[in-house]
């Protein structure tokens, strides 16, 4: 994944962790975990959680990173515990923008768990909604 892919996976879970207001400290580290993970730095994360940029071009991703972005999505949905109405409508909002259905939301909402990861589980999800090209 390119640094730009990336920064744009990370300004998508910036703005839906801080839609109640607060980044707390799991997501943050979720966040730069997931960062960390793909290369960028502590000093470009924190730049990213300074100053996410607005506009994304979900074009440029490909099928594998926009199925990952909907994953992180969700599980930094249900990382801190607290599930507000605003994170399901910016999910589900997310998921159209990625090309993939309301319903994909729901069956990765009943995987994902703050703490496990359900590998087997998740790549039948990812399997279903494979898109045909």
């Amino acid at each position: 994944m390119s640094k730009q892919k990336d920064k744009s996976q990370i300004s998508i879970l910036i703005h839906l962790a801080s839609m109640d207001g607060d980044i707390d400290d799991t997501e943050k580290e979720l966040i730069s975990r997931i960062g960390m993970a793909h290369g960028l730095s502590e000093e470009e994360l924190q730049e990213y959680f300074d100053h996410p940029p607005e506009k994304i071009d979900f074009s440029k991703l490909s099928e594998d990173e926009s199925f990952d972005t909907l994953y992180n999505l969700v599980h930094l949905m249900k990382v801190d515990g607290k599930i507000f109405d605003e994170e399901i409508s910016y999910c589900m909002n997310m998921a159209k923008k990625l090309g993939y259905p309301l319903e994909a939301v729901m069956d990765l909402y009943s995987q994902v768990h703050a703490n496990v990861k359900l590998k087997s589980e998740i790549q039948k999800i990812k399997r279903k909604y494979h898109k045909k090209g």
